[in-house]
């Protein structure tokens, strides 16, 4: 189930693709007053864009999530199992490269320390 935190974060999506819709009309309006009919081809070439857009997969998706078909990542028990394996694995290798860092330091320090002392 999608948590309601999940659901505020593409109402952003929304809304900032609805500003831009906003502006672009805006500003085919405002290009139209000012070149007069050459605009015509433009706002064909705008509309025609949207329309694409829209047909394609983009436009599926928005459909759906329109619709509330808001797809679950419900992950089987043996991926859960497969990736917490791995996980532990990362988590050693990264203690085992922090160990190999700790002793890398130490050796650059004894260095510094005897080139001070000669």
């Amino acid at each position: 189930m999608v948590q309601s935190s999940e659901r505020g974060g593409g109402r952003f999506f929304y809304i900032a693709g609805a500003i831009t819709v906003m502006v672009m009309f805006a500003s085919l309006s405002s290009v139209s007053e000012k070149i007069g009919p050459a605009s015509i081809p433009i706002w064909f070439a705008a509309l025609g864009a949207v329309a694409v857009v829209l047909r394609g997969p983009v436009g599926t998706a928005l459909g759906k999530r329109i619709q509330g078909d808001v797809p679950t990542a419900e992950l089987s028990p043996e991926v859960h199992e497969t990736v917490f394996a791995e996980l532990d694995d990362l988590r050693v290798r990264v203690g085992e490269l922090e160990e190999r860092l700790d002793f890398s330091e130490r050796l650059l320090a004894q260095r510094a320390q005897q080139e001070e002392g000669k």
